[in-house]
């Protein structure tokens, strides 16, 4: 078997915390093997009489006025007409908070009322489902149902949704693989005369600059530096920040001391570092002392709305900021002239802004194997993948929500297309993202979406790909990761606020000992269990 380490080896594999992990289904399953427990093979033929197919669909709790809930609006409406009616299907979303995703798909699985079609990002809760036998083993019915899904996503995002030899899931299709992204304010470093950051020590003078002379006028509020996910997935740490302290590793080091999960990487070396330096910003009041309550991003939403922050770490290209949620337009309707443009600065040992990005691939699509209609789901995603089904769902109609620009999409972002056009991304599943056939491309399509802000968009993305990396990836599930997981996320993020937040002189012994407790309830044998595995796959 050959396997490579993509991108860099020494990189910290820590991206953005996501909410919730496997609980419900882990305790009664625990002692399950893929080889005893495995995912019944449906049948492949679709049913010929009337069938209800149920599909989740993410609540974000950002729908506008007048667009209806998210299971019943335009497009729920319009995949009916197009989909459903001539295949003899009623189409039914079944709403699940994007906050609480993976709790309540736990829930849903665990009690045998799962949709027909879920999905998730998160490999562990996955590796557990593949563990317990969930899961509905898709190979014969993709080959029977999914013509157009094949040759849309390709093998090599198909092989993601291999485990342990089966093809459990079907991963949507990522043609970018961005993440997180930086933002200053440009309208302050002008009044200080100061140049857009391009190194951590620069960006840390700067921080200090605006703590002591307040560009933004503020009244002694300013917070030079803040950070969130601003999706709705809980507390994270600027990830790009933390990412540039992480010392190089070996392949094998890389591949035991990464987590899955999205998980802190407390055990890597230097990023005890990083995390010390952001407690050492928060003793000098460079960052947001409350970042651990904003568990939505709202509060940094409202903060950067008016005018307090200097800079943030946020996903790039965010439509929160920049599109439907119009934060930095509310932000220049407050404050006449602000700006916020886009940095890159946190730069490694080597001289390079490292980060974490995602695989070429997005969500997992899964069939709980207690699906009875396993057949018309795949039905329903082949028919999505088609060409101008596709285009449709991510675009919208043209002339309604959209227009050609040099042959791309631009939105229309009137109130009244507002209205029927928004998180399309959560309704055109088998793929994140859009994809145009290069990466310039489709950088240059993303960034259309955003009219106002175009350029800010663009370079963001650009930031936000430049010197990435991928996690490493294993062949199999590591049990370990599935049965501490939660519980070693926890205490991962549990020890990195702590130590953000521990008063002079008492980070040390807060982040020894919250890394000696992680590797005592389970981290040291996941690591352990990953070096074995690695050793186990350079053999093949």
């Amino acid at each position: 078997m050959k396997f490579s380490q993509r991108k860099w080896f020494g990189a910290s594999t820590t991206v953005i915390v996501l909410a919730g992990l496997l609980s419900a289904c882990s305790s009664s399953t625990k002692d399950a093997s893929p080889s005893t427990a495995t995912g019944a093979a449906a049948t492949t033929a679709v049913s010929k009489d009337p069938v209800t197919l149920k599909v989740e669909v993410f609540d974000r709790g950002n729908a506008p006025a007048g667009a209806g809930p998210v299971d019943n609006n335009f497009w729920t409406q319009w995949i009916q007409k197009n989909f459903g009616d001539p295949n003899n299907i009623k189409m039914q979303f079944i709403p699940v908070p994007r906050n609480q995703e993976i709790d309540k798909l736990n829930i849903l699985m665990a009690s045998g009322d799962a949709p027909d079609l879920v999905f998730t990002y998160d490999t562990t809760t996955i590796n557990n489902f593949v563990k317990s036998g969930g899961l509905t083993d898709l190979s014969t019915l993709i080959d029977a149902n999914g013509p157009n899904l094949k040759k849309f996503l390709g093998q090599d995002v198909l092989s993601y949704g291999i485990f342990s030899g089966k093809q459990y899931a079907i991963p949507a299709k990522r043609p970018l693989q961005y993440t997180q992204s930086s933002y200053i304010r440009k309208d302050w470093l002008d009044k200080l005369g100061m140049p857009v950051p391009k190194t951590t020590d620069e960006f840390y003078k700067t921080m200090k600059a605006f703590k002591e002379k307040d560009p933004g006028q503020t009244g002694g509020k300013v917070i030079p530096y803040d950070f969130s996910t601003m999706d709705g997935t809980a507390i994270t740490t600027p990830v790009v920040l933390i990412s540039s302290f992480i010392k190089k590793l070996s392949e094998e080091d890389n591949y035991a001391l990464s987590t899955s999960n999205f998980t802190q990487e407390i055990t890597k070396p230097g990023y005890k570092e990083g995390v010390q330096f952001l407690n050492k910003m928060n003793q000098e009041g460079l960052i947001n002392p409350d970042f651990s309550l904003d568990k939505d991003g709202k509060t940094l939403e409202k903060d950067v709305a008016n005018g307090l922050v200097g800079a943030f770490t946020a996903n790039a290209a965010h439509p929160n900021l920049m599109g439907n949620g119009n934060v930095f337009d509310t932000l220049k309707k407050n404050i006449p002239g602000a700006e916020y443009v886009a940095m890159d600065p946190f730069t490694n040992e080597e001289g390079k802004s490292v980060k974490a990005i995602s695989d070429p691939i997005g969500a997992f699509l899964l069939i709980p194997k207690a699906s009875k209609h396993a057949a018309e789901v795949v039905k329903y995603l082949d028919w999505m993948s088609k060409p101008d089904v596709l285009f449709t769902l991510q675009n919208g109609l043209e002339g309604q929500h959209y227009t050609l620009e040099n042959g791309f999409p631009k939105a229309i972002t009137t109130d009244e297309s507002k209205k029927t056009f928004y998180n399309n991304t959560d309704i055109a599943m088998v793929i994140n993202g859009k994809d145009f056939g290069s990466q310039e491309k489709n950088i240059e399509a993303i960034s259309l979406g955003f009219p106002n802000y175009k350029d800010l968009a663009k370079q963001t993305i650009i930031n936000g790909l430049k010197d990435g990396y991928t996690i490493p990836r294993f062949d199999r599930p590591i049990d370990s990761e599935i049965k501490y997981g939660k519980t070693l996320k926890d205490k991962a993020n549990e020890t990195v606020v702590k130590s953000i937040m521990a008063k002079q002189g008492d980070f040390e012994k807060t982040y020894d000992a919250g890394v000696q407790e992680y590797l005592k309830i389970g981290g040291q044998a996941v690591i352990d269990e990953r070096r074995a595995a690695y050793k186990d796959m350079k053999k093949k």
